[in-house]
């Protein structure tokens, strides 16, 4: 059974997106705070799919604001908010 901590603060890197470590058999990853809390509600996402914030905003990680994109649309999504902020 995997010991899971947190959640911690997410470095610079991820612009301070809260995270959860988890150990598993001498193993140590880190797990994004909505993609857990996504996947404890709804089950495992299927690989390449993503936690998608529909409101933009990272730090509200609350049940109806997260929902499943394919990961070339949820970059694609980020990629087109990030031009927008620039301007």
């Amino acid at each position: 059974m995997p010991k899971i901590y947190g959640p911690y603060k997410g470095s610079k890197q991820n612009k301070g997106r809260p995270i959860y470590v988890v150990k598993t058999k001498g193993k140590t990853t880190s797990v994004n705070k909505a993609r857990k809390d996504y996947e404890d509600r709804n089950g495992k996402l299927p690989r390449g799919t993503d936690v998608d914030h529909k409101d933009n905003n990272h730090k509200n990680d609350s049940k109806r604001n997260l929902r499943t994109l394919p990961h070339g649309k949820n970059t694609a999504k980020e990629n087109k908010r990030r031009a927008k902020k620039k301007k």
